[in-house]
């Protein structure tokens, strides 16, 4: 093994399916390691008022707390193992060639400190309108799954609904707006079939030394 690892991003508001894309690719892949931004993130924690404030000084992603992100980046892009933030155990490239590590990330490259180790970065096009349906049906489902949890699960899903109008729907808005031209590769809605049909030949493009040892 040689050289840094190679880091596939894949981008969009939350319910436009990332991460499924994100898991098929690690599945196709043999195992890549996946790096989560939801294992690190800390806004979620802000109140309201704070998220507010944010939004009304523009935003500003250098103030968006990821901590220990960037250095669990750069530590697995040069092959070293990292902690599994977000499942446990531990993450570390493959022994085979291609060498690729998977970032699900809301940020792409518009985020400074992390974007710089992103080789490769999928943008999801979903219209927030689906990508919200799609959300909701996450708790609604889990709340299927499980009648026992409906009760919390109603109660936050009233909070998200509370929120998103005034503060989670213009930071997707702000999202769209500085993730996706940063993007490689722009995929519309569509099967998860369909998005890694497409996201395979853009990987094998982006490393073609390594591209006849990508499965199709």
């Amino acid at each position: 093994m040689s050289g840094p690892a190679f880091v596939v991003a894949v981008a969009g508001p939350p319910g436009s399916g990332k991460t499924s894309l994100t898991e098929a690719l690690c599945r196709h892949l043999g195992g890549a390691p996946i790096v989560s931004y939801d294992a690190y993130e800390r806004i979620t924690d802000w109140p309201p008022d704070r998220v507010a404030d944010w939004l009304r000084r523009g935003a500003p992603l250098a103030e968006v707390p990821l901590p220990g992100l960037a250095t669990d980046l750069a530590a697995l892009r040069r092959g070293e193992a990292v902690p599994d933030r977000a499942r446990g155990g531990t993450l570390r490239l493959g022994r085979a060639e291609p060498r690729i590590a998977l970032f699900d990330t809301l940020l792409g490259r518009a985020h400074a400190g992390t974007g710089a180790f992103i080789d490769l970065l999928i943008w999801l096009d979903v219209p927030l309108d689906v990508a919200l349906a799609r959300k909701l049906r996450s708790f609604t489902a889990e709340a299927l799954r499980d009648p026992r949890a409906g009760p919390p699960l109603l109660t936050a899903l009233d909070a998200y609904l509370g929120r998103y109008e005034t503060l989670l729907r213009p930071t997707y808005a702000i999202q769209r707006e500085r993730v996706r031209p940063g993007a490689d590769l722009v995929l519309p809605a569509a099967p998860l079939a369909d998005l890694l049909a497409a996201a395979l030949p853009a990987l094998a493009r982006a490393m073609p030394r390594a591209a006849a040892e990508i499965p199709r």
